[in-house]
């Protein structure tokens, strides 16, 4: 039977440089199950049973880049979920930015649910733009909130046309029934949200107070309203006109 000692190299450097090829084994193959891990199409994350799949980590193929994780439910495969919480994002370079920009999410899971995007800030004492977004329980009305981090005035740039549910507006053509005697319009057909509603009217003219004496709204619902010109002949005349519901 042959001997431990007989299976040692016959001297001293031959030992050193088995043992030189096999540091140099074990790096490659270290080196190779990290390049596999790095080149996985993608990760999974098993229930204790390791058959039901809780999570997935993989490359985006959106084409924009980045990992995306996914979630296994039921009946749908949907974005995995975080708890109660924030996510904080700056530039990697400390310093450049004090306040960081942030989203929150928050619930009690019973009267309320709010999102909350803040814009962060580069200086400590900077106002942040802050948009929360809040639903309630029990049906009742949502909201957007718009506005700096304590509570104070926030700037709106709207590129486009503005619309919202509270208010309308148009124009309505009038022709007097005669001179200096007031002549309406009903405008019909809306649909404002609130409950009191504002009307508005004024002529379309290069003659206020001369030929055109007046102009009103009344009647005013989430419905229409009733449009007034006055003026000293009977010459059509445009009047424009708003609803805002509150």
């Amino acid at each position: 039977m042959p001997r431990q000692l007989d299976q040692l190299p016959a001297d001293a450097t031959s030992l050193a440089r088995r043992l030189v090829t096999l540091e140099r084994e074990v790096k490659e193959l270290r080196a190779a199950r990290r390049l596999g891990s790095a080149t996985a199409s993608n990760i999974r994350l098993y229930s204790a049973d390791g058959t039901v799949l809780l999570a997935e980590l993989a490359p985006d193929d959106s084409g924009a880049g980045g990992l995306w994780t996914r979630g296994l439910q039921s009946p749908l495969n949907i974005s995995s979920y975080l708890g109660s919480g924030e996510l904080a994002f700056r530039p990697v370079e400390n310093g450049l930015v004090q306040v960081p920009g942030r989203v929150y999410y928050d619930s009690d899971a019973y009267q309320y649910s709010d999102l909350t995007l803040t814009s962060g800030a580069v200086a400590a004492t900077d106002h942040q733009a802050l948009l929360r977004l809040e639903s309630v329980f029990l049906g009742q009305t949502p909201y957007a909130y718009l506005q700096s981090e304590n509570g104070g005035e926030c700037g709106l740039d709207v590129t486009g046309i503005l619309t919202a549910g509270s208010f309308a507006f148009g124009q309505a053509a009038i022709t007097p029934s005669a001179a200096n005697t007031p002549t309406s319009v009903a405008v019909t057909g809306l649909s404002v949200k609130g409950t009191t509603f504002l009307g508005y009217a004024v002529a379309t003219t290069t003659s206020p107070g001369s030929q055109v004496t007046g102009t009103s709204a009344t009647s005013v619902t989430s419905s229409g309203l009733t449009v007034w010109a006055t003026r000293t002949n009977t010459t059509q005349t445009f009047v424009n006109w708003m609803v805002i519901g509150l």
